[in-house]
């Protein structure tokens, strides 16, 4: 499976728009899995962001040619014009609606690629708050972590909350989920064991080999793309758009 993301940065009318027109998959050739988000910042301080700073669509394939012909799809051209990746999956672990399993077994990863990670769970009405307080500083860490490029708050109101970000090797995400740097991450883990405070958890690790536009005014992937599969040889790469991104209001 191809796992695609398009992220426009926009007001909150245009991202609430934008959030609101979802795709069917058995109506979309190719189309396995379609979801929308809005987007904020990644918690710098207690509480949560309460801006919408855009909006993200995720879509997953299982032929690259029905990803790039989807780009004539009226849901597809509110996105269009942001910030787009091409990933293929490394490793999940949980399920979310609608999307068919990913690989549970770690694929390798290419020496010197990046890595994102896409990360979502139903919070619990009834343990709202003690998560809040268990993710904050997961959050807070994520963005000064030297091996963390970029990163996004991911909602759909009232109770889904997640996160997408990237990340300059595995080694760092690593380090940053698993390891002692500088801990807030492992710290929140053992506390949803304790508090259990998701319905619905699911995080997947996943290898980007295809980025185009702009994100805060730069491609956090320049660079970065080894342009290898997880298999060794060199993916088919997508038509990606390169149209001048949405205009923050």
């Amino acid at each position: 499976m191809i796992l695609n993301i398009q992220l426009i940065e926009c007001g909150r009318a245009e991202a609430v728009k934008a959030f609101r027109h979802q795709v069917d998959p058995d109506r979309v050739d190719g189309l396995r899995y379609a979801r929308t988000y809005l987007t904020a910042e990644l918690r710098r301080g207690l509480l949560p962001s309460v801006d919408v700073t855009g909006a993200v669509l995720f879509t997953g394939w299982d032929d690259q040619k029905d990803a790039d012909r989807f780009r004539d799809h009226p849901v597809a051209r509110r996105f269009a014009g942001g910030y787009e990746v091409c990933m293929q999956p490394a490793r999940s672990i949980g399920q979310l609606p609608g999307l068919p399993e990913l690989p549970r077994r770690e694929a390798p990863v290419p020496d010197g690629s990046p890595v994102a990670a896409y990360t979502v769970g139903e919070v619990k009405a009834s343990r709202f708050l003690p998560f809040l307080k268990a993710a904050g500083a997961a959050e807070r860490e994520a963005a000064s972590h030297p091996g963390f490029l970029d990163g996004i708050s991911i909602i759909r109101p009232p109770l889904v909350i997640g996160t997408f970000s990237l990340w300059r090797s595995l080694a760092a995400m690593r380090d940053y989920s698993l390891g002692s740097y500088p801990g807030g991450h492992l710290r929140a883990m053992e506390a949803d064991r304790r508090g259990n405070f998701n319905s619905e958890m699911f995080f997947s690790r996943h290898i980007p080999v295809a980025a185009a536009g702009q994100w805060r005014g730069r491609d956090p992937l320049e660079g970065l793309l080894c342009g290898a599969s997880s298999a060794g040889h060199r993916p088919a790469v997508p038509v990606l758009s390169r149209k001048v991104r949405h205009a923050r209001r």
